[in-house]
């Protein structure tokens, strides 16, 4: 595939995410802010239980259709086929322990019932993405595209209706239910009609099943233990506090993680370099790890200050007064955000060198580290205790896998240390700018201000360049820069 249709194909798919992070943010707020604290919590313990119980439904069977198909589209009937034959019996399992988890941890029977509910969004969302997994491995992501963008203004069609409606909390998840159909209903379509895979029918080959059971395992480790340590939080205040509390604390969660579709981006596009430069040249890999490192650090610091700074403005403006709990968690959560942006690239380069395994085995530790904290902090400090575990979670996901990468390459540590002080200056410069002005100026207005003067005080520390900068919006933005141009 050309480079100019890699770089579309990217373009769409990243537009498209954010602009479904951009509505599902949208949607939240007005849930929040319709529903009060307790109908929040319910609302974000629904959806976090069921997101963490996803994996088991997938277990990486779409990253490797994707790969399959890629290298011989001929069988992408008879793979697809495979596995949703797989996922209906791994759908049946997993509503299953959905039902039976939501019975033993005793909720409340409106609860109960939205995860019921949020048990079939998942299966439904399991589908489409293994049909939108074939469509990648045709190298055609437009379509996802149209689709991820267009379930999701659906589910905010349908919850505001329902709100407007005054209809019960569980339909804010019949209404993603709707999202998730239209999906199912386009992505078979297109498939018909633009990939001519006419028979979207139900196999178990023993052949088949054999060989992704063989190759899913690491991806689905991975997998399990992403979603344990990003979910475990929720379900655990909601037993060791009160459901209220999810509401809080998921506020905090959406607000801050909003911005991770950003490192993603940054990571697509270096991944295939890091791929080919660590058999064909370690020193340029080792340079274009130091600079994704750096570039990214520009991005995280001055995001992760800006918004702890304008945390109890932006939670006033977007939630009121009954949320005001929220802010301390959001400017803990904010700061773990940073290590989640480093740990992008030290993951990639892991994934590339061909040592999965220690990245799967970070994510490992990490999790258990995680739910030790969350055990610990969460019965005496409630939301702010989850997200002081997420902090260090974070921390601990990025520290080691920095270490497992340090076998791999050698790190530019004069260039990575220099940027870090620089950026943190122009990141404290930025902050005092903004604790200064915050009680004058409206929220809304701040942000500019605050972007202008710290990009001034970072051109002027020369920790960055003009062109440097052009170039990392660049290749974020798809606008015909490669990651070639990071590296001289």
């Amino acid at each position: 595939m050309s480079d100019g249709r890699v770089m579309k194909n990217t373009a769409y798919l990243v537009t498209a995410f954010v602009g479904q992070k951009v509505l599902s943010f949208v949607y939240f707020t007005i849930i929040a802010r319709t529903v009060g604290v307790d109908g929040a919590g319910r609302y974000f313990l629904a959806v976090s239980i069921t997101t963490m119980f996803s994996i088991f439904v997938d277990l990486g069977l779409a990253n490797v259709l994707v790969r399959e198909v890629a290298k011989n589209r001929a069988r992408a009937g008879s793979l697809l086929a495979n596995v949703l034959g797989i996922k209906v019996i791994l759908a049946v399992l997993t509503v299953g322990a959905v039902y039976i988890t939501a019975r033993i941890l005793n909720y409340h029977p409106e609860t109960r019932l939205m995860i019921t509910i949020a048990g079939v969004v998942m299966v439904v969302d399991s589908i489409h993405l293994v049909m939108y997994a074939a469509m990648r491995g045709f190298q055609n992501l437009r379509y996802e595209a149209v689709g991820v963008v267009g379930g999701q203004a659906i589910v905010i069609f349908s919850g505001i209706t329902f709100l407007l409606l005054h209809l019960p909390l569980y339909f804010l998840v019949v209404a993603l239910l709707c999202g998730s159909t239209f999906n199912v209903l386009w992505a078979g379509l297109v498939l018909k009609k633009k990939f001519d895979l006419r028979s979207l029918d139900l196999r178990l080959e023993r052949p088949v099943l054999l060989f992704f059971w063989r190759v899913t395992i690491p991806f689905a480790l991975a997998g399990i233990f992403s979603r344990v340590y990003s979910y475990i939080d929720s379900v655990m205040l909601s037993k060791l506090i009160s459901e209220a509390s999810v509401g809080i604390y998921g506020v905090a969660y959406k607000i801050a993680f909003s911005f991770q579709f950003l490192p993603m981006a940054f990571a697509a596009a270096v991944y295939p370099a890091m791929s080919e430069h660590y058999v064909n040249d370690r020193d340029r890999l080792s340079q274009l790890f130091t600079l994704s490192v750096v570039y990214l650090m520009f991005i995280a610091l001055p995001l992760a200050v800006g918004v702890a700074v304008l945390a109890p403005q932006f939670i006033a403006l977007l939630y009121g007064s009954e949320f005001y709990g929220s802010v301390l968690p959001l400017q803990i959560l904010m700061a773990s955000l940073v290590f989640a942006f480093l740990y992008w690239p030290a993951g990639s380069l892991l994934n590339a060198s061909d040592r999965q395994g220690k990245n799967t085995l970070s994510m490992g530790l990490t999790m258990v580290i995680n739910i030790l904290l969350n055990a610990l902090l969460i019965p005496k400090f409630g939301p702010v205790g989850a997200a002081v575990a997420a902090l260090v979670g974070n921390f601990v996901l990025w520290g080691s896998a920095a270490l497992f990468m340090r076998k791999v390459i050698k790190v530019d540590r004069h260039r990575f240390w220099s940027a870090a002080l620089k950026t943190a200056a122009a990141a404290a410069i930025m902050a005092v700018v903004l604790l200064v002005t915050r009680g004058r100026i409206h929220v809304m207005l701040l942000i500019p201000v605050g972007v202008v003067v710290y990009a001034g005080m970072l051109l002027t520390l020369r920790g960055v360049t003009i062109s440097e900068l052009r170039i990392a919006v660049d290749i974020l933005l798809k606008r015909g820069r490669g990651v070639s141009d990071l590296v001289p």
